[in-house]
């Protein structure tokens, strides 16, 4: 292995074992220089393998991506494929879970219903965060500084006739995101294809993502708010169940599959997402 290899994970194991560290303490505890840590740790923040959160350098989610390959069955993963599997067969269409690994979005589970249409990705697969519903909630969660730098330096190329591709366009669209608490890839991935997804915070695992549910475009516009109801039972029951400070998730007879359905009305109320 080169030496700049094991430099690399030098650093990965130490963030590992200490948690969020500022630049200075880093190269401090280590006895790196300055500018030798942040060179390595930039490339590394290209690739998702590290990141910067509120100022200080942590692990990377794209580090799920060679974990998704080992059997631990409490990743944030494992845990969420049962609800994803009860969310898949309650809408009868394929429903994701993905994260944010840089400046893409990145599935790490997937779950397919009776009739769902199968999908070209497979978990531990990249997309761009700008032509997909769980990116643009993925870019809703982000603070307004961190969005105005994505829509700046992002190469909005077009990967199907309906991607959106001008920066102006995508930031209402995020807007709007913001607003309704739900995105939408409307055929901008791929034609035919539409997804609904809805964002997902778990402070425990400092995990940001976001849970989809993907179909053909006729069954998804009419189902629209089945989904996004169904939707928003499986966050909340993710929420729950892994930590995260969501509304609070009561069992009830009428939710999930084989129990009469997943309702809009059933979930909306004052201050949530309105479905339009």
């Amino acid at each position: 292995m080169s030496e700049s290899a094991l430099k690399a994970f030098e650093l990965l194991f130490f963030l590992a074992k200490s948690g969020h560290l500022s630049l200075a303490r880093l190269a401090r505890e280590t006895g790196w220089d300055k500018a030798t840590a942040l060179r390595y740790l930039t490339a590394m923040e290209k690739r998702g393998v590290v990141e910067r959160q509120d100022g200080d350098w942590a692990l990377g989610l794209a580090l799920v991506e060679l974990a998704s390959r080992v059997p631990v069955s409490q990743n944030i993963a494992s845990r969420a494929e049962p609800i994803l599997k009860e969310l898949a067969l309650g809408v009868d269409e394929t429903a994701s879970l993905s994260a944010q690994v840089g400046s893409d979005v990145m599935y790490v589970a997937k779950a397919e219903g009776k009739r769902a249409l199968r999908l070209r990705f497979n978990s531990g697969d990249r997309l761009p965060l700008y032509c997909t519903a769980a990116g643009k909630s993925i870019l809703s969660r982000m603070t307004a500084s961190m969005r105005s730098q994505y829509l700046a330096d992002a190469q909005l190329v077009p990967v199907a006739p309906r991607t959106i591709t001008d920066p102006h366009r995508l930031a209402v669209e995020i807007d709007e995101t913001i607003r309704r608490g739900w995105a939408v890839d409307d055929e901008e991935l791929e034609p035919g294809l539409v997804c609904y997804a809805m964002p997902l915070d778990l402070p425990r695992y400092g995990f940001t993502g976001a849970v989809s549910v993907s179909g053909p475009s006729g069954r998804m516009h009419q189902a629209r708010d089945e989904v996004l109801a169904a939707l928003r039972w499986a966050i909340t029951r993710l929420q729950n169940e892994l930590g995260g400070s969501g509304p609070d998730y009561e069992e009830s007879s009428i939710f999930g599959p084989g129990r009469g359905g997943f309702k809009n009305a059933d979930w909306h109320r004052p201050g949530s997402e309105t479905y339009e």
